[in-house]
C-alpha cells in the first residue's frame, strides 16, 4: 500500500491566503493524503473558510500559542507514514508530495527530504531559488537531480529551509527526534532542521515545488529587517541546541553562536542608526539576554544612546587606530 502524507497547515489570521494553501494540497497528485488545519486562535474563527472543504479537511481550533505548537498539534491528530508541512499563505505544485515520496523510496536513510522553489509576491518573483549559494554551487557541481549527504555543519552556518513547506519529513523521524519547540518568538523550523540534521541524512532535491509568498506582516517583518530577525532567532535556537547536542560538536555550535551573535549585533545597531532605533534597541537586548557573554550587544546599545556626529567621531578613531582610515587630502 501507498504511505499515507499528513499534511499540516498551521493557520493564524490567515484570511483569503489559506484558501489557496488548502487547494494546492489538495491538488497533489498523490492520492493517499489528509489534511489537517490547525486554527491558532484567529479572530475571527477560520471555520467559515475552510466550510466548502469540509468533507476533505480536518479542522482543529485551540488557543494562540504559536506556530511551533499549532504544528505539534497537527502531528499529534495525523495518522500518516510521512509528515508535511505547509504555512497557510505558501502553495504547493501538483507534484510536489508524489516527487518527494519517489525520493524518500530511494533513501530511506533520509530524516528530512527538501525541495526548491520560489519566493513571490503578488505576479513578482523575488527569488528563483529558495536554496542558500552554497547548496546552489553543490547542485551546479552535481550530476543528479538530488543530494544527500550530512548537513549538520551546513545547518550550524545557516538554516537551509526558506520555509516549512519545503519539507517531507518520515514519521518514524519525528517520533524519534520530538516536539517541535513551542517558544514564542523563535525559529521552530530551525531548531527541529537542526536537531534531525544532527541525527540523520538530509536529501535536497532540484526541483522547484514551493510558492513561498513574502507578506512584511509575517513573523519575521519587512525585508530589511528579517537577516537581524532570523540572526536574533538563530541565537536562540543554537543556545539551546549546544546543551542538547553531541560533545564532540559542542565547540563548533558554540563558535558559531558567537559569530552569529555579533554579526546580529552589528546588523542591529546599522539600522537602528540609519532607520529605527527603538527597534535595534529591542534586539540589542535580546542579544544580551541570549548571548550573555557576547559584549558588543551591551557596546552597540551604548552607542545608540550617543548623538550620531559623536558615533561617527568614534567610529573614524577606531578605524584609524587600526590602519582602516586615512583623512581626506
Amino acid at each position: 500500500m501507498k504511505p499515507l502524507v499528513s499534511v499540516v497547515i498551521a493557520a493564524y489570521n490567515s484570511g483569503a491566503w489559506l484558501t489557496e494553501a488548502v487547494e494546492s494540497a489538495l491538488a497533489q497528485t498523490w492520492p493517499r493524503r489528509e489534511v489537517i488545519v490547525v486554527d491558532d486562535g484567529s479572530t475571527p474563527d477560520l471555520w467559515p473558510l475552510l466550510e466548502p472543504y469540509k468533507s476533505a479537511v480536518t479542522h482543529i481550533r485551540q488557543e494562540n500559542a504559536g506556530a511551533g505548537a499549532a504544528r505539534n498539534t497537527g502531528v499529534r491528530a495525523a495518522s500518516g507514514d510521512f509528515i508535511a508541512f505547509l504555512d497557510h499563505d505558501d502553495v504547493w505544485l501538483p507534484d510536489k508530495l508524489a516527487t518527494q515520496l519517489a525520493v524518500a523510496a530511494r533513501h530511506p536513510e533520509s530524516g528530512l527530504i527538501v525541495c526548491d522553489g520560489v519566493q513571490f509576491d503578488g505576479e513578482r518573483i523575488l527569488r528563483e531559488s529558495l536554496y542558500s549559494p552554497a547548496l546552489r554551487r553543490r547542485f551546479a557541481a552535481a550530476t543528479g537531480t538530488e543530494i544527500t549527504d550530512r548537513f549538520y555543519y551546513e545547518f550550524l552556518d545557516n538554516n537551509q529551509v526558506a520555509c516549512p513547506a519545503q519539507t517531507l519529513i518520515p514519521r518514524a523521524v519525528m517520533e524519534r527526534t520530538g516536539v517541535l519547540a513551542t517558544t514564542r518568538g523563535e525559529a521552530s523550523d530551525l531548531d527541529y532542521y537542526l536537531r534531525i540534521a544532527h541525527d540523520y541524512p538530509v536529501t535536497f532535491l532540484r526541483d522547484r515545488l514551493v510558492r513561498w509568498r513574502y507578506l512584511a506582516s509575517s513573523v519575521s517583518g519587512p525585508a530589511e529587517r528579517r537577516p537581524i530577525e532570523w540572526a536574533v532567532m538563530a541565537v536562540s535556537v543554537l543556545s539551546r541546541h549546544q546543551a542538547i547536542c553531541a560533545p564532540q560538536h559542542r565547540s563548533m555550535v558554540a563558535s558559531r553562536l558567537g559569530e552569529i551573535a555579533r554579526g546580529a549585533a552589528l546588523k542591529a545597531f546599522h539600522y537602528g542608526y540609519r532607520q529605527d532605533r527603538a527597534y535595534a534597541r529591542a534586539s540589542l537586548l535580546k542579544l544580551r539576554r541570549l548571548a550573555p557573554r557576547e559584549s558588543r550587544a551591551a557596546l552597540y546599545l551604548a552607542a545608540l544612546a550617543l548623538p550620531p556626529a559623536v558615533v561617527t567621531a568614534l567610529a573614524q578613531c577606531w578605524r584609524q587606530a587600526r590602519g582602516l582610515w586615512r583623512p581626506a587630502d
